[in-house]
């Protein structure tokens, strides 16, 4: 049996002036999951964005605008940044999670990468694989790699938002033996968070694991005029069934009010084994491979 406590944030985005400013806001944060004795920190998908108030000309980003300074402003930080993440991480004795931010690789393409900065400095990381038309339309490329990784003794794995919602990376990682799969977010309406938090929920239980969600939530009021504002709430998954005994699957959950806040939850991978060796449907022990091959090299069946 592994224990894992984790702490996913409800991460408020702010205009944050500087990359010292908000440093100091992720070791706010750090410093209330540190103490409520967590091991793991989930933060949302591009965690920087409040950033956007240190470029020097915010106050005149206006959405037409607001792409440009995504693709320059954020790339230029990126090394810096995982340093900073990852000293913070160090600091607190607590592995942080999610905290995408945008990176350029040497080929000049771009990433929306998020990382596990562990607590003794070794850093793990995953690029988006599932890109939004505004992410497309800033010019990121997608990712084509998934990556798994131990936090504490227990498989993890990260979807960055629209990743969770779609099942076969999910299912691809759960059997090389994933326990955990995290899902940071930046949504900007409710069926987006709702999108996000569906497909946790859809995860979990088909593949008999724990999905925690992290969003970002709040403005900054960048770009002028038409500022995101972003929602969501932070939540832990599970499959549903007799083992884990939660009918509606919720370990944890946020209040959904769109402040900041962390919701804590004590993970235990032995729940997943037992699910997964004693599954009621669906579970892994009942998936058909042969038969989803024959499908898909079939022709149509006229019914």
């Amino acid at each position: 049996m592994t224990l894992l406590r984790i702490a996913a944030a409800q991460f408020e985005l702010r205009a944050e002036t500087s990359l010292d400013v908000f440093s100091r806001h992720v070791s706010d944060v750090a410093a209330r999951a540190a103490a409520e004795q967590a091991q793991l920190l989930l933060l949302p998908e591009l965690v920087t964005t409040g950033l956007l108030a240190s470029h020097p000309d915010h106050g005149a980003l206006e959405p037409g605008r607001i792409d440009e300074a995504y693709r320059s402003l954020f790339p230029l930080i990126a090394d810096h940044y995982v340093d900073i993440m990852s000293g913070i991480a160090r600091r607190f004795g607590i592995a942080i999670a999610g905290a995408s931010n945008i990176r350029r690789l040497h080929d000049g393409s771009l990433r929306n990468t998020a990382y596990i900065f562990h607590s003794n400095g070794a850093v793990d990381q995953q690029d988006k694989l599932h890109l939004t038309p505004p992410e497309r339309a800033m010019g990121i490329s997608p990712g084509d790699s998934v990556a798994l990784t131990q936090v504490e003794g227990v498989n993890v794995a990260l979807q960055i938002c629209a990743d969770i919602e779609f099942p076969e990376v999910s299912r691809e990682l759960a059997l090389r033996g994933a326990e955990l799969i995290l899902a940071p977010s930046l949504t900007w309406n409710s069926r987006g968070a709702n999108r996000v938090r569906y497909g946790a929920h859809a995860r979990a239980m088909e593949n008999q694991l724990y999905v925690a969600v992290s969003p970002l939530v709040g403005t900054n009021g960048i770009p002028t005029g038409s500022p995101l504002r972003c929602t969501g709430y932070a939540m832990v998954a599970t499959p549903l069934d007799r083992t884990f005994g939660l009918n509606d699957g919720v370990l944890a959950a946020h209040e959904d009010n769109r402040r900041e806040g962390i919701t804590v939850a004590d993970l235990d991978t032995s729940l997943v084994a037992a699910s997964r060796e004693n599954p009621e449907p669906p579970g892994l022990k009942y998936i058909r491979p042969e038969l989803y091959e024959a499908i898909r090299e079939g022709s149509p069946q006229r019914v």
